[in-house]
């Protein structure tokens, strides 16, 4: 092979990879960002988008039907929305993968918060999650304003629903 050739082959490549990893940067969040829209499906099978939840600030939380402490705080984010329905939206995705019965979790948990699977962890990577429970807080433009690995402080957590 000429190395003419081989350098427009290099090029080729490089190119490939650079644009690849500006398309990767897009997906991942940061706080200051922009969040990434997730790749989750309600517990009736429908897509969900980040887009639909948008003009309210949103409260996204992952959590795993095997981790105690996320179901209290899920029961404690269900309670503050009830308080203070208008200020706050909650989006609980649930991480245990595509053959998990999240409907049976919800409903020994009676939550009644919107509850999306995501099945293949997409939505988990693009938010680099270490761990459960861990949250993000976007404002209504989409933004992420905070990111919280483990439970939300108790002295933020009704702030938060507050406004």
């Amino acid at each position: 092979m000429s190395s003419r050739i081989f350098k427009m082959i290099n090029t080729a490549l490089l190119s490939v990879a650079c644009i690849t990893l500006v398309a990767c940067k897009d997906e991942v969040a940061t706080v200051g960002g922009t969040a990434p829209d997730l790749a989750t499906f309600d517990l009736q099978g429908n897509p969900v988008s980040l887009q639909e939840k948008q003009g309210k600030p949103l409260l996204l939380t992952f959590w795993s039907g095997s981790c105690g402490i996320c179901a209290e705080e899920l029961i404690e984010f269900q309670e503050l929305q009830s308080k203070y329905p208008n200020n706050m939206q909650v989006l609980a995705v649930n991480i245990d993968g595509e053959n998990a019965d999240t409907q049976s979790v919800v409903n020994k948990r009676n939550l009644v918060l919107p509850v999306v699977k995501d099945q293949l962890n997409i939505t988990a990577e693009r938010y680099q999650l270490k761990g459960t429970p861990t949250s993000f807080v976007i404002n209504a433009e989409g933004k992420i304003l905070n990111k919280y690995e483990g439970l939300i402080p108790e002295e933020e957590l009704e702030g938060l629903f507050k406004g």
